[in-house]
């Protein structure tokens, strides 16, 4: 992992909101809280925080994850995939097999769904999760952080959880806003103007 070894691609934010006074507290209560647990018989996708060092302490044992004003952890996403061209021959295979045993040769709409979403079900319960594991690193104080991942998919999930999880706001980071500037750089970019020039005539 780029936090521990080696390179690192990010995204970066502002984080949006206001904190309580015991700040490491109440991180400490809601990562936990908000832990990764395991992905149930049925579900597609699970995720959850992790201890940046070893992804199966959900426990976070000794706080291990705050380094002074840095919170340093990650977030695992497990997904179950399930193949559409195996989905659909295993619902031919089933609708074959219940036309066989009721002697009918047409199955109806209703009955066609059911069968669709009774196999999907049992081709989850057979397919192993694929985890996916995204490094956090969370300065408190100045009110920025880092997440590994640019894909679109991933941040929108990570945006997501983060609020629910911490109630702050994730807004991604555009160092050339002039609302979170010093104050002497803001007014120096707002005064700045396009110096006019003119093309010589040929």
């Amino acid at each position: 992992m780029g936090l521990v070894k080696g390179t690192l691609s990010f995204s970066r934010y502002r984080v949006v909101g206001t904190l309580p006074g015991n700040v490491r507290d109440f991180i400490d209560k809601q990562i936990k809280l908000f832990a990764f647990r395991e992905l149930s018989t049925a579900g597609e996708k699970a995720m959850g925080w992790t201890s940046l060092e070893n992804v199966l302490d959900t426990d976070f044992e000794y706080a291990n994850y705050v380094m002074a004003d840095y919170f340093i952890f990650s977030l695992r996403i497990d997904r179950k995939l399930i193949p559409p061209s195996l989905h659909k021959l295993k619902v031919l295979e089933a609708e074959k097999r219940i036309r066989a045993q009721k002697g009918e040769k047409k199955i109806y709409r209703q009955e066609r769904e059911e069968i669709k979403e009774n196999v999907r079900l049992t081709l989850l319960d057979k397919t192993p999760p694929t985890p996916s594991f995204y490094e956090v690193c969370w300065n408190s104080s100045e009110g920025w952080l880092l997440f590994g991942s640019h894909a679109k998919k991933i941040r929108e999930d990570f945006e997501e959880f983060f609020k629910r999880t911490f109630s702050l706001t994730l807004v991604p980071y555009y160092p050339w806003d002039m609302k979170h500037m010093d104050r002497e750089v803001a007014e120096t970019v707002a005064s700045l103007k396009t110096e006019s020039f003119s093309v010589p005539q040929r």
